[in-house]
């Protein structure tokens, strides 16, 4: 089973999307944990769908990366997949590709998509995201779309949970530690990932400062050299 976790802060309708996205995979050996960290209102979307393989859970902590840990504890599958409330899979043949790659070799496998500009609820341009990655270029950028990753869930078993204490980078640390760990990077083929660029986050863009104190625990944390905002490719509304 592919376990899927998805953060959701009071946006349903965005979270239907992504959910929808998940119903239309062809592999059907999966459960979408949906953790809520907002009013509710995420929850009841989920229980709306009445899909027995949707689960809704509230936050046992407080943040983005605390309400992924909590989709950790509640997550049953062998295998732990990436999705945003406001990203969605483009491809229905996914998740497929996903547990066929992970029964090659353990390893984090990530896959390249689209950033989509979005203004009220209107898709205005799709801008391709799609790079090799390796761990050397970890040392510099984050390549990975988030929701585009998966890996096993035993994993967690031996490095622990994501890190509240690298906030905007929980999903930059998560792969350096991976990577150091001696496991693997595998791309799949194709764009199968779209991630949303809309005014519901772009106020990821307006902290420069907060997010550059964030860069420099993430350095710090794993001896990387003074990177700063500029140096990197910022993926606006990817948290």
């Amino acid at each position: 089973m592919v376990s899927v976790l998805i953060p959701t802060y009071n946006r349903p309708q965005l979270l239907m999307r992504a959910l929808r996205s998940l119903q239309l995979q062809l592999y059907p050996d999966w459960e979408a944990v949906v953790v809520d960290d907002g009013d509710g209102a995420g929850l009841l979307a989920a229980h709306s769908l009445r899909d027995p393989r949707i689960v809704g859970v509230r936050n046992q902590g407080q943040g983005q990366v605390e309400a992924r840990n909590t989709g950790l504890a509640h997550a049953s599958g062998e295998i732990i997949a990436l999705l945003d409330d406001d990203d969605w899979w483009l491809d229905p043949t996914h998740l497929h590709r996903v547990v066929r790659a992970l029964r090659t070799q353990a390893s984090l496998v990530y896959r390249g998509g689209y950033l989509v500009q979005e203004r009220d609820g209107l898709e205005l341009e799709r801008i391709p995201f799609d790079f090799k990655a390796s761990s050397s270029s970890l040392q510099k950028d984050n390549l990975l779309l988030a929701s585009g990753v998966a890996y096993p869930r035993f994993f967690h078993d031996r490095l622990g949970l994501f890190d509240p204490e690298m906030s905007d980078y929980w999903d930059w640390d998560w792969y350096l530690r991976v990577v150091s760990a001696g496991y693997p990077l595998v791309q799949l083929p194709g764009r199968g990932v779209a991630v949303a660029m809309h005014g519901a986050n772009m106020s990821y863009a307006a902290r420069a400062q907060q997010r550059q104190q964030n860069l420099d625990k993430l350095c710090a944390k794993h001896g990387l050299s003074g990177i700063t905002l500029k140096d990197h490719r910022i993926i606006a509304g990817a948290a």
